[in-house]
């Protein structure tokens, strides 16, 4: 792919900026409904103020060792996706009872917590969260995360080539934001510049 290759030859600064265009540019430009990302207790001040007035909003999934790991969504675009039938019923095999992203924020928490203390298994629907096609999402389960077809944004299990078609665009995004970063841009410039971004979502 293309912009795999140039995004191999960027020269990476570390900086919360370069993080969220690399974990992150999806969601920025509206191509996804939502991403994870882990940072520190400084950057997710910072990240708060940034989105505040914005269609982003922020969801603290976990906070532990002076990290923080957050969900960006785009609250329209999640509630759509989880409406979808199969995908309820999965979130319900998984415990769920309320299908709101700000219901499954609270539920999704209570289980990431028991998970890092031990006492219970990855809850793997936060890939379902995460806009992840469900069948990649049961494939990972049922496969233990081995044997998929590809790994790039997600694991893939089935529809390659159309997923394919997907990471594409992502990493054009996700490029152009590298290289805004890069001429130093600010977090909360990219969200700016983004806020009506369009972009042919499989082209």
């Amino acid at each position: 792919m293309r912009y795999q290759v140039e995004l191999s030859q960027v020269k990476w600064k570390k900086c919360m900026q370069m993080q969220m265009a690399m974990h992150c540019a999806p969601v920025l430009a509206g191509l996804k409904p939502s991403n994870a990302v882990t940072l520190d207790y400084i950057d997710s001040k910072e990240l708060i103020q940034s989105l505040a007035g914005s269609e982003i909003k922020c969801g603290l999934i976990y906070s532990g060792n002076g990290k923080c790991l957050w969900l960006l969504y785009r609250e329209q675009q999640v509630n759509q996706y989880l409406m979808d039938p199969e995908n309820q019923r999965f979130l319900k095999h998984c415990g769920y009872s309320s299908f709101q992203i700000q219901n499954i924020l609270y539920t999704l928490k209570n289980r990431y917590r028991l998970y890092k203390a031990g006492q219970a298994d990855f809850p793997h629907e936060l890939g379902l969260i995460l806009g992840y096609p469900l069948c990649d999402v049961i494939g990972f389960i049922k496969n233990h995360g081995q044997n998929c077809l590809y790994c790039s944004y997600w694991k893939v299990y089935d529809n390659l080539s159309q997923t394919k078609k997907i990471f594409e665009v992502y990493d054009k995004v996700r490029f152009q934001m590298v290289k805004l970063v890069e001429y130093g841009k600010s977090f909360k410039e990219l969200v700016d510049m983004y806020t009506n971004y369009q972009v042919p979502r499989y082209a």
